[in-house]
């Protein structure tokens, strides 16, 4: 009797191990069945899905201190110094895989270059201009992947070489006369809409350029980058013209806005 109670036993462990062990086999299974990017520059697997950037952080730190007409609450910016430095991080340390876009790239870019300028009057706050900053955009004050790097550098070396002018609206340069920072941050799904958006916002915003019947006045953005916008449009008249709610074609006085390099502060 007590022989056929320990075989009864036995044969209930037997089949209660084997249940543990297939659940965790299935569940082992199910952990390795993720999408891969291959990137042979390093002959290696990446996980796509964590070499794609988070931007949740940066997103609610512009929702939190970015009004919906540009202006930059810098105090509040300093008070969550904390976060920002945490993405900054995160920006500094992200690898382009062969599986990036060409969208995921330039938005990667604009961003790395907004959050920095943010970072970089942090670093000298309060102040009343950008300009009062030692070489602001020549300065390399941040690392990319172990590279020390300046803001001119993401702007001419990197941005400007994907052949898309309205990549000079979306990054902003803490100033009035810049184009204004967004409360949301660049990605490959909403870039090209936000560039087309915000190049029509800024064409058609009197504070930026003022085009009527009689007279054009434009921003200097027009005039510094114009090679950019011949290149893609063949005239820089060419280029507003797409945007603008008012053609400019035979007006007599011509030129270029002032511009103001006050720092877009809330204050």
């Amino acid at each position: 009797m007590n022989t056929q109670k320990t075989f009864i036993l036995s044969l209930i462990i037997g089949f209660i191990s084997l249940s543990i062990f297939s659940q965790a086999s299935i569940g082992y299974v199910a952990n390795t069945s993720q999408v891969y990017a291959y990137d042979p520059s390093i002959k290696n697997r990446v996980n796509f899905r964590e070499e794609k950037i988070d931007y949740s952080i940066w997103k609610s730190l512009l929702q939190k201190n970015v009004l919906a007409n540009g202006k930059v609450n810098y105090k509040g910016f300093k008070d969550d110094v904390s976060k920002l430095n945490t993405f900054l991080r995160k920006l500094s340390n992200t690898k382009m895989t062969s599986a990036w876009t060409k969208n995921d790239k330039m938005a990667y870019w604009i961003n790395v270059y907004n959050a920095y300028t943010v970072k970089l009057v942090l670093n000298n706050y309060p102040i009343n201009s950008i300009k009062e900053i030692d070489r602001p955009w020549k300065t390399e004050f941040f690392p990319i992947n172990g590279k020390l790097m300046s803001l001119h550098q993401v702007e001419h070396e990197i941005l400007r070489g994907y052949g898309e002018p309205r990549i000079h609206f979306a990054i902003n340069c803490a100033s009035r006369s810049c184009p204004r920072l967004l409360q949301i941050p660049y990605t490959a799904t909403n870039l090209i809409k936000l560039l087309d958006r915000q190049a029509k916002e800024f064409i058609n915003d009197e504070f930026y350029n003022t085009i009527t019947e009689y007279s054009v006045n434009v921003s200097h953005i027009f005039n510094w980058y114009k090679k950019d916008f011949k290149e893609t449009h063949g005239t820089v008249v060419n280029f507003i013209n797409q945007y603008s709610d008012v053609t400019i074609a035979n007006q007599k006085n011509k030129g270029y806005k002032s511009y103001d390099w006050t720092l877009n502060d809330q204050k």
